[in-house]
């Protein structure tokens, strides 16, 4: 590093608010040229998550109620409130739904301290970043340095727009709750796109996909079973767990633990200590994948409950 970065190092790892986790899978492995773009969601990884939630929850059931919220201009109290009375049937009331939610996500979230120094630190370090929008008030912000990852986002943006669109037209009363929320998860062109975007070996997205789309055991539990039936420690590679939210094809796959390797050797060069604490990330993301089919499931229920909460049914997103 130079004189120059290792001081921005220095005061990024001291940066309080955003988490040891953050740095080790999503910015320094990007900033080192490791990886091509790394995907944070929001809010949900952000520190202050919950608080954030409730208080979207909050905002969102007092302006469904016809509230004026504490320091709401009349203005847009009124215009809020002349919008909710000119429902006149479910698609109106669906998207008068969807975009106060986009409206409270913007207030609430992308002017928190937490979400503001992650942008700040993006804008440090010279990334760039682009916001994709999961759900109303879920976004995946992805970082990257490459002018073409840009490109390609929009590309994955559209046809996620296009697959719930025609999921909304010809929904599957009978696909499960994963379907219904996330109608692109099962899209192996679109997983294949957002891998790519990822960086991750080609062996572990086609696994993932055809995981996805087997219908007998999700990429959650297949990995999870991987490793709960891995006797042999030679079997399993950390480096392989070398990022959150990932499932390597197999838990020693040779591709995989490259890129983990890769990290872990410029981090340990740059600080030892910091080496050793990206060795210990590893292992615990391996102990994340064994217990993910019960966070997944935890995560979708939780998902439903606010689609049924906000009156937005998932397929019409």
């Amino acid at each position: 590093m130079k004189a120059m970065d290792r001081q921005l190092y220095r005061q990024f790892m001291d940066e309080h608010v955003i988490p040891l986790r953050a740095k080790l899978d999503d910015f320094l492995p990007v900033i080192l040229g490791l990886r091509k773009a790394a995907q944070i969601i929001m809010p949900a990884e952000l520190p202050d998550a919950g608080i954030l939630g409730a208080t979207i929850d909050d905002r969102f059931r007092q302006k469904m109620s016809g509230q004026r919220l504490p320091g709401e201009s009349l203005t847009d109290y009124l215009k809020n409130r002349a919008a909710r009375l000119r429902r006149k049937n479910k698609a109106q009331d669906v998207r008068f739904r969807l975009q106060l939610l986009r409206d409270i996500y913007s207030d609430v979230v992308a002017k928190s301290k937490s979400y503001q120094v992650y942008m700040e630190w993006i804008g440090k370090w010279g990334l760039q970043c682009k916001e994709l929008e999961a759900r109303p008030t879920i976004r995946e912000i992805y970082i990257f340095k490459d002018d073409d990852i840009a490109v390609l986002l929009e590309e994955l943006q559209d046809m996620r727009k296009d697959i719930r669109y025609d999921y909304a037209r010809n929904p599957d009363v009978l696909a499960d709750g994963t379907f219904r929320v996330f109608p692109e998860e099962h899209n192996v062109a679109f997983l294949q796109k957002a891998g790519e975007i990822l960086g991750f070996p080609v062996c572990c997205i086609e696994r993932y996909a055809f995981d996805r789309n087997s219908g007998v055991l999700s990429p959650e539990v297949r990995a999870s079973n991987q490793l709960a039936h891995s006797d042999n420690p030679d079997d399993v590679s950390m480096y392989a767990y070398f990022t959150k939210d990932f499932f390597p094809c197999q838990p020693d796959c040779e591709e995989a633990a490259a890129i983990g390797r890769a990290v872990y050797e410029a981090l340990n060069e740059i600080d030892p200590e910091l080496g050793q604490k990206y060795r210990d990330h590893l292992a615990s993301n391996v102990n994340l994948v064994r217990q993910y089919p019960e966070i997944i499931q935890s995560r979708l229920a939780r998902l439903q409950q606010e689609a049924k909460e906000q009156g937005v049914d998932p397929g019409e997103r």
